[in-house]
């Protein structure tokens, strides 16, 4: 009896041993991809910054905004800001997230009470998935992070937006793709 009691003691410390083990090996993954990340981020950025010196600033008359809309209140307080803007800041391309319902209708809602001296006014609306929905578990955001960056890079650089509005910190894997081509965002 005291040999059983002692393998199943010995059976819970391997488990531990394992589990622990597992865990480190994880925890290293995440700061090692996490270091390749943000370098290989840098290294855009000084790419797309040093290609950029030689072709002086465009002279437009129109801005392409990307705005993201989050859920809820976010995307309220967002049209809010856009009411404010001219007519000069278009085409407007509008981002929501994939299981968002009530954002595409406020959004064209908005777009089309627009008064006659914004009728030329272009809009989009572009659907990626969230970055972590609300109660999602960090470990497994990582997952669904890394699902929206192959949906946002392609996107920021079909759409080239001169600058990213933002309220709440709802996207971060956008921001990270402006940010590298040297764009500018607003975060409200």
């Amino acid at each position: 009896m005291q040999q059983n009691e002692r393998h199943s003691g010995e059976e819970v410390m391997s488990f531990w041993s394992k589990t622990a083990s597992v865990v480190a090996v994880m925890w290293l993954f995440g700061v090692v991809f996490s270091l390749f990340m943000t370098a290989l981020l840098f290294l855009l950025r000084v790419y797309f910054v040093l290609n950029s010196g030689s072709n002086p600033p465009k002279t437009r008359s129109h801005v392409a905004v990307l705005v993201v809309a989050g859920s809820g209140g976010h995307t309220t307080e967002i049209l809010r800001l856009m009411d404010s803007l001219s007519a000069a800041y278009t085409p407007r391309h509008y981002v929501i997230a994939d299981t968002d319902k009530m954002s595409e209708e406020k959004i064209v809602s908005f777009e089309r009470c627009k008064p006659e001296s914004h009728s030329d006014v272009q809009f989009t609306i572009n659907r990626i998935p969230r970055s972590r929905e609300v109660a999602q578990s960090w470990s497994s955001s990582v997952v669904s992070t890394l699902n929206a960056l192959r949906y946002s890079i392609p996107l920021v650089f079909r759409l080239q937006p001169d600058v990213l509005l933002e309220v709440g910190a709802t996207c971060l894997t956008l921001r990270c793709c402006v940010m590298v081509q040297g764009r500018v965002f607003l975060y409200v």
